[in-house]
């Protein structure tokens, strides 16, 4: 089944946050997610403790580590927040 990745408005303002290169990365990772949003590999993770289903997806750039934040239903997934790893606490509480 293929899925449809759609970004909240929020994860819109996120992404424009960071430079160019890392943007395109960060699209091409979350295109990936079209085929198979809920697979366990190694950088894609169950967040517990929310009340609907949220998956967390590591991208590594460089020297840095950054967080996308997500959720499924029906067959589209929502990208919701794109933060670096050090702001990545402070979202999931808020979610």
């Amino acid at each position: 089944m293929k899925f449809i990745v759609e970004f909240t408005t929020r994860a819109v303002k996120d992404l424009k946050t960071f430079d160019g290169e890392t943007q395109k990365h960060i699209l091409n990772e979350s295109l990936n997610l079209e085929n198979d949003p809920y697979s366990y590999k190694k950088n894609i993770t169950r967040i517990r403790g929310i009340k609907f289903p949220c998956y967390r997806l590591r991208i590594n750039i460089r020297n840095d580590s950054i967080r996308l934040f997500y959720g499924i239903e029906k067959n589209i997934v929502f990208v919701l927040r794109i933060v670096s790893k050090k702001d990545s606490e402070k979202v999931i509480k808020r979610l």
